[in-house]
């Protein structure tokens, strides 16, 4: 039997070896293409999309001889997609590629030039990923908020990549390349996505950015003190069951110091209480926000304030509609009045025959009422629809 020795001794020899065959081969190819052609970096771009794809373009000085050319560039991805690799060069054609160690590629490239040129160089790969998150304080009085956002980068591409400039884009890559024929689009149904896609926006980095082979790196992408918000009180029964939701609203406009699209993503919700302390009321989705458009941040359950929703009445006429009421009793238990949102949903054609209060919204397949429950006293909503 080996003792532990001779299998630490072993396992250092295959290490020694492994590092000597990797220095053997890094001198075999200055040895073979000390004669040809070495790309000097300059400047790197990576695009990051959201689902583990990015596009990463790389553009250097070299110099060429007229005629046949070896050409050496690196280091590149060791997760790039050798198939999407494109290089060009003024007056260079690329006749072979090949991939000679885990981040160089090797071109034989014909020149009609001799002297310095430009190189460009853009390839697809894997390994760099992104998210999106928020921070948002509110104030203590909820009248205001304090808003950034965050983006979450995580580089397992195997290369470090030193003063790139980054732009993080909200899809993986076009629809074209998804292989979405123009017939599917047509017979899909328009929905806010539809008038502002997700992979038309981005953001840039304004300056260089170093992303180390397995770091982990958070990066500001905004902050916005001071946002107007009102506190609302919400039931959808529909949606979300006899709960009544506490929901703070704000406009995604540049009167508030906002007016960009905002994408979906987790926030997390801090507040000030009476105290003046910070307290962490806790973590939800921010779902997106478009220019001018009104956003609302989910804070809870809303406490003290309980609802009843008993239907009263059904019945199936003759000619296939229905007729049915409802009662929907809200109770709260706080020493001050509350006034809520009471969203009623309805399907098909419908029309209200009775209701009261008389006052409320109506949209396209829903009523909205507004009503003020006094402090430590109790409101009620009735009414009768029919629908077919």
């Amino acid at each position: 039997m080996c003792s532990v020795a001779d299998i630490l001794e072993g396992f250092l020899m295959q290490i020694k070896k492994e590092i000597l065959i990797d220095f053997i081969v890094t001198v075999f190819l200055v040895m073979c293409y000390s004669s040809n052609v070495f790309a000097e970096e300059e400047i790197t771009r990576v695009t990051i999309f959201a689902e583990n794809l990015n596009l990463i373009e790389q553009t250097k000085m070299v110099k060429l001889d007229k005629g046949i050319n070896r050409l050496i560039f690196g280091p590149v991805s060791k997760k790039i997609i050798l198939d999407s690799v494109y290089p060009q060069g003024e007056g260079c054609e690329f006749l072979e590629q090949e991939y000679v160690s885990d981040s160089l590629l090797s071109w034989k490239v014909r020149s009609e030039i001799e002297g310095e040129t430009l190189l460009r160089v853009s390839y697809l790969a894997t390994g760099l990923t992104w998210k999106l998150n928020y921070q948002v304080q509110v104030g203590r009085e909820a009248k205001f908020m304090d808003l950034s956002a965050w983006a979450n980068i995580e580089n397992k591409s195997g290369v470090d990549f030193s003063y790139v400039y980054l732009t993080l884009a909200m899809e993986t890559f076009p629809e074209e390349v998804k292989g979405e024929s123009s017939e599917q689009k047509v017979k899909e149904e328009p929905s806010p996505q539809s008038f502002f896609p997700q992979h038309s926006f981005s953001y840039s980095i304004p300056y260089p950015v170093t992303l180390k082979d397995g770091e982990k790196k958070r990066i500001l992408l905004f902050s916005q003190p001071r946002i107007p918000v009102k506190k609302i009180f919400l039931f959808d029964g529909d949606r979300y069951g006899e709960e009544v939701r506490e929901e703070l609203m704000f406009e995604n406009s540049q009167e508030s110091g906002l007016g960009d699209f905002l994408p979906s993503g987790e926030i997390y919700i801090y507040k000030i209480n009476s105290e003046d302390k910070m307290v962490f009321v806790g973590k939800n989705i921010l779902n997106q926000v478009l220019p001018q458009g009104k956003g609302s941040i989910y804070l809870g359950r809303a406490k003290g304030i309980k609802v009843e929703k008993v239907q009263t009445f059904y019945q199936q006429l003759e000619s296939g509609e229905k007729e049915y009421s409802y009662i929907i009793v809200f109770y709260n238990f706080r020493d001050l009045p509350v006034k809520i949102k009471a969203v009623e949903h309805f399907y098909g054609e419908w029309e209200i025959l009775e209701s009261h209060p008389s006052d409320y919204v109506k949209a396209d397949n829903f009523i909205i009422y507004e009503v003020e429950i006094p402090a430590n006293g109790k409101q009620e909503i009735q009414y009768k629809a029919r629908t077919k």
